[in-house]
């Protein structure tokens, strides 16, 4: 699977509506690859950690103190099986995403048909993330023991498959993001893992979502060893362009190296923030005009930067206002425009 145009637009995943119908016909409207939104504010089971716990043996959701961990004082060797048994056996709706936890994955599949979309896109948290946020009992980080870390690696595989099928049903082509913010501290005393482990776990994702004939995209939204991320075998990287492009153009070996293989920049170039406001879609096209000039002169050509570009908010938009979602997707929307017709 290709991505033919260029510049096209996504989003991240999460937004700030309470009505998930409102929520899918806003996005496959108004964003050249649809995506299921994550509806945070409707309540603690839409947050991206917990969304996709589910399924986790020895989870406990305690949604007034709005927190989750795993017992592991609880016989866990039942519930890794079950996972174990779904993984093997191809089984993705035995674990896959509940209407309980993913209204807005449903409510998708319910409504994009009806837009006729080229491309649909999915998300998963990444299993970096993921091991770092969930804790156990103790508050110590389940990536940190290795049988659940083998599980929660092979159950995010099964609800990154489960998605896949499911969105085969709307359009062949199907993309799902990996969202690793927690990749902002690798190298850092708190992310005490090595670097041929994180490009491990990752690629074992990327490896499913690609085995189901799906392309495969990792977001992070901070700053972050990018010859990391080019080094997996994933198919586009996202970033957020407008506050951390500069990190990006400290790689460009590895940038065109990625390129070269077949890779995509997705460019977060809207800042999902209040200084969306001030910014004007001249300034932002110039600043992504600018960004591609930066790469270039890194002797990476022109013509594969354009043609390997899509366009995105610079990350979720799930605790914003819908007003200032509503100026960001019009100035992504107007930025894509003038990509399209102007960047040669």
């Amino acid at each position: 699977m290709k991505i033919k145009e260029r510049f096209l637009t996504t989003g991240i995943g999460s937004l700030p509506y309470l009505d998930a119908e409102k929520g899918v016909r806003e996005i496959c409207s108004r964003f050249d690859i649809p995506f299921w939104p994550q509806l945070p504010k409707k309540g603690f089971k839409e947050n991206m950690y917990v969304q996709f716990a589910e399924g986790l043996p020895g989870l406990v959701i305690d949604e007034n103190k709005r927190k989750i961990f795993v017992d592991t004082t609880k016989d866990l060797s039942e519930g890794l099986g079950s996972i174990y048994e779904a993984y093997l056996a191809g089984d993705y709706k035995s674990l896959g995403l509940s209407r309980e936890f993913a209204e807005g994955f449903y409510k998708f599949l319910e409504l994009a048909g009806g837009f006729n979309p080229d491309y649909v896109k999915g998300q998963v948290i990444g299993p970096v993330s993921f091991g770092l946020s969930v804790v156990d009992e103790k508050g110590k980080s389940i990536l940190y023991n290795d049988a659940l870390k083998e599980g929660l690696i092979r159950l995010l595989e099964i609800k990154a498959g489960f998605q896949i099928e499911e969105f085969k049903k709307i359009s062949s082509n199907v993309i799902i993001f990996i969202d690793e913010p927690y990749l902002t501290n690798f190298g850092s005393s708190f992310v005490s893992i090595e670097r041929r482990e994180v490009i491990l776990m990752l690629n074992s994702l990327i490896d499913k979502i690609h085995s189901e004939g799906a392309l495969s995209a990792i977001h992070c939204c901070g700053n972050t060893d990018w010859s990391l991320l080019a080094e997996t075998e994933v198919d586009i990287i996202n970033f957020d362009a407008y506050s951390y492009a500069e990190g990006l153009s400290l790689y460009p070996e590895e940038i065109l190296k990625f390129l070269k293989r077949g890779g995509y920049l997705a460019w977060g170039i809207i800042p999902t923030s209040p200084a969306v406001i001030k910014e004007t879609e001249e300034t932002l096209f110039s600043r992504l005009s600018a960004e591609i000039d930066k790469l270039e002169k890194k002797k990476i050509p022109r013509d594969l930067l354009l043609t390997r570009s899509l366009i995105t908010p610079s990350c979720g938009m799930g605790t914003l206002t819908q007003d200032l979602v509503d100026i960001i997707i019009k100035k992504l929307t107007l930025v894509s425009r003038q990509a399209k017709d102007r960047l040669r």
